[in-house]
Parts: structure tokens; sequence; C-alpha cells
């Protein structure tokens, strides 16, 4: 996850939030210069002040008055953005250095991949030593668990079986001269995927 300041509130508060946001921003940075030491915060306080009194201005001002207001918070945003540019290289990727910053954070995002597809391109193949087979699949991006079952010639349950959390297994113990089907699933957030297409191979 990209541990980074959110910057939303700076178009979605009002006047009166985003002093309030502004002065937690100046008082949490500044209490915790040992992780921001570099922080040019006394431009963003004499911004905020500026603010502060065109919006005590703005009812008796007129036409004026509101833009003297629009002028000065958006100067102070301007800042506000450069120093969030700034806490998000200081707190060196640190979620807990980001929340002393006083700046909200962003919320994760992930996408939801779904049911995985069936393994590809699986391979089986002699082991190094007699009775073994080694089968390999193409990795599956977003894979837990790699299920693998391997079936003698002629009949149909399994007669071994595996998880891995590799695109690869040996099964062992075989008898030389049987031939053995292979096929692989895989495990994923949305749950196993399609069985792949069996591969077979005699075991030496």
């Amino acid at each position: 996850m990209l541990i980074k300041p959110s910057i939303s509130f700076l178009t979605n508060d009002n006047d009166a939030e985003l002093v309030i946001d502004t002065k937690t921003i100046l008082t949490m940075t500044a209490e915790n210069a040992a992780i921001y030491p570099d922080a040019e915060l006394p431009p963003v306080e004499a911004a905020l002040d500026k603010f502060i009194g065109t919006i005590a201005a703005r009812p008796e001002g007129g036409r004026a008055a509101t833009a003297a207001k629009k002028s000065a918070r958006a100067a102070l945003v301007s800042l506000l953005r450069t120093l969030a540019s700034y806490v998000q290289v200081a707190c060196n990727g640190s979620y807990e250095n980001l929340l002393l910053s006083g700046f909200p954070t962003q919320k994760s995002t992930r996408t939801t991949i779904g049911v995985l597809p069936a393994p590809s391109n699986l391979t089986v193949e002699l082991g190094t030593r007699s009775g073994e087979l080694d089968a390999n699949v193409n990795p599956v991006t977003g894979a837990a668990i790699y299920n693998w079952q391997l079936t003698a010639a002629g009949q149909t349950a399994p007669i071994q079986t595996a998880q891995t959390t590799a695109a690869s297994n040996t099964f062992d113990g075989l008898t030389p001269g049987v031939v053995y089907a292979v096929s692989c699933n895989v495990v994923g957030s949305a749950g196993p995927s399609d069985w792949s297409d069996s591969i077979s191979q005699m075991v030496v």
C-alpha cells in the first residue's frame, strides 16, 4: 500500500473546517519536528492568519471581501499541497509517521481479482531419483495455494494430493513403469479455480 497523505479535504472542507484542519497539521507537524525537520511551517501559518482575517471581513465587505477570501484560501491550499508533498517523502513510508503529521491518510484501494483462471503450461518431468515426478505450471497472479493431484493410469481417484505455495511440486514414492496423470488448480481470495488439463508421464 502506498503511504501518502490525503489532500481531498483541501477542496471538500468548508472555510471553518479548513481552518481547524490546518491548525491541526501545523501543531502536529511542529510537535514532531524530529520526523519533519525541514517542514516550512511559517509561510503556512502566515497564510492561515490571512485567510482567517478575510473570513472575518467577508460578511461586511461585499464582493471585494469575498474575492479576497477566495484568493487567501487558494494561497493557503497551495502551501498545504506543497507541505503534503514534503510529508509524503519525509514520513519514509511509515503510516505511524504520517499520522503524526496531522494530515489525513489516503484509504487503501484494492482491486478485486475475482476467480482465478486454471493454471496453464503444466509440465511433468522425471525427477532426479527413481519414482519421482516433477510438476510445474506458470505462476498465477493472486494465487495463495496451488493444489496438485496425481492419478494412476486407468483410475479416477487421486492416489496423491499436495498443496504448495509455489507453482511446482514433486511427487515421490511412485512405481516405475506406471503412467501417472497430474493436474493442478489454484486458490485465491474468491475461491478455487478450475483444474488444469492433466499431463501424463511414465515413471522410471
